[in-house]
């Protein structure tokens, strides 16, 4: 093995979490289409050929986790990688429907456990076949990248899927540098620089003293001061689902699917603009109402969110296209909104909501603004993860959901070339032991629809029926997003 380097703190968290099983397999992947294969054509043969190019261009690929289980691991590189161990080929059943059957293999393949993360990289492609329509000749394949947290963020899944589309039409070219051999030698480069040392989060002492002193100090000391253990906003009535808790044996990731069309994404963003507010802002007031209707008042008076906040533009020698951990977060309180307030129609849609959204918009790009006093910054001041990790177990949750929006995949001009094309983007986090009870994970495909994700940890909801509930969330979600072409 090379040694690279020791992983900073925000891949400590990571790491630790992923040893820990509390957070297994991020995935961002995409409905490839080939048009016309080849006589002679053999998938795995292409995507060998295809990854190799993804490894040459991204130096984490090709890293794996030393000493994961203690507090000081590093990243390190063998000399040698077998791309089968990161090619996962499904058969596809005929008794699902398509919508089904992405959904079942997104959820599997967010609880997916990588193993040897000390000789293997934690990541791999999951490719199943699905069906063309009927006398078409092109060719569709659900190809998802799931990856382990300390490998990347959410727009790293972006990143790796414009390298792979480059490299499936290179494989294809006869002019490809690389062979079918799944046997590849480990690239050189080193890996690019931790958060923390490719920008330079500083954290004033006001900003520390408070989370700092809330851990140490006895409740009837800190509370009266004011001083929580914590950075995040907090209420006695916000919805937080179940206490947080861990059962290797039955831990599992559910989700629901929401799919906008592209029409409509377009008059939403529209709308954004009049109204001077970014999508992601909107998206804040649209979860809040449907979580309000669908939730009683005596168990969520209100729901703190959680907001990732992409910091690239402040980094050196990290950009979009590259693999990275870059997000901080952002932390907002939404009261829940009144009865009268989320049965109105959307054409009587309130200033209070474009206020809302706009006021999140601006503290979102408040945030996204500075490298001062980020959340994230604080883990320097973390020394041993593991303890503290354990001790979230059995805590109220902080936050009532996460939002990640990873933004539009532009696959480029590939519709003239009779080759690869990505037709829609899909994301989605697994369960998340330690953080909120929803996850809701956004992507589009540039021009196409956009797609939401909401998952979450079997039995954190504190509701009836978890899947009926996430059901008509997203349902309301739906009807919101698609009917602001009558406003």
């Amino acid at each position: 093995m090379e040694r690279l380097r020791k992983a900073g703190p925000n891949e400590r968290r990571c790491i630790v979490r992923q040893a820990l099983g509390y957070y297994r397999t991020l995935v961002v992947g995409g409905i490839y289409t080939l048009e016309r294969p080849s006589t002679g054509f053999s998938l795995q043969s292409i995507l060998i050929k295809a990854l190799k190019y993804c490894v040459a261009k991204h130096p984490i690929l090709s890293a794996c986790i030393d000493g994961q289980e203690t507090e000081a691991p590093e990243f390190a590189r063998p000399s040698i990688l077998d791309l089968i161990n990161h090619i996962n080929i499904l058969d596809t059943p005929d008794l699902l429907d398509e919508k089904s059957l992405i959904k079942l293999t997104l959820a599997q393949t967010n609880d997916h456990v990588f193993t040897c993360c000390d000789k293997t990289p934690p990541w791999q492609i999951t490719v199943l076949p699905l069906s063309a329509a009927e006398q078409s000749e092109t060719t569709r394949y659900l190809i998802l990248f799931g990856y382990y947290h300390s490998h990347g963020d959410g727009k790293s899944g972006l990143a790796f899927h414009k390298t792979l589309l480059s490299g499936l039409k290179q494989a294809q070219s006869v002019d490809c540098v690389y062979d079918d051999d799944p046997k590849f030698a480990s690239p050189s480069m080193p890996l690019l620089p931790t958060l923390e040392m490719a920008g330079r989060l500083s954290i004033s002492w006001s900003y520390l003293l408070s989370p700092l002193l809330g851990a140490y100090l006895p409740a009837f000391v800190a509370t009266p001061l004011g001083i929580r253990a914590s950075a995040t906003p907090e209420a006695d009535d916000q919805w937080a689902g179940n206490k947080t808790f861990f059962d290797p044996e039955r831990y599992q990731t559910s989700l629901e699917v929401v799919s906008i069309g592209h029409s409509h994404v377009q008059k939403i963003l529209q709308k954004c603009r009049k109204h001077d507010v970014k999508f992601t802002g909107l998206l804040h007031q649209v979860i809040v109402q449907a979580l309000s209707k669908e939730l009683p008042a005596e168990k969520a008076g209100c729901f703190v969110s959680q907001t990732a906040v992409d910091l690239r533009s402040h980094l050196e020698g990290i950009s979009d296209d590259d693999m990275a951990l870059c997000p901080t977060a952002y932390y907002e309180l939404f009261k829940r909104t009144s009865d009268d307030e989320t049965s109105r129609e959307p054409s009587l849609i309130s200033d209070a909501f474009w206020d809302a959204a706009r006021t999140t918009t601006q503290n979102l790009a408040q945030t996204a603004g500075t490298l001062n006093n980020q959340p994230v910054g604080l883990l320097a001041y973390l020394r041993n993860m593991y303890p503290w990790t354990r001790g979230q177990v059995g805590k109220r949750r902080e936050c009532s959901y996460e939002l990640s929006n990873i933004m539009s995949f532009n696959p480029g001009s590939f519709e003239s070339e009779k080759s690869w094309n990505i037709e829609s983007m899909i994301f989605s986090q697994p369960a998340n032991v330690g953080s909120g009870c929803l996850n809701f994970n956004v992507v589009s495909r540039y021009q196409g629809d956009l797609t939401i994700v909401i998952s979450w940890q079997v039995g954190a909801l504190n509701v009836q029926d978890e899947q009926v509930f996430a059901e008509r969330v997203g349902q309301r979600m739906t009807t919101s997003l698609e009917s602001f072409d009558r406003i």
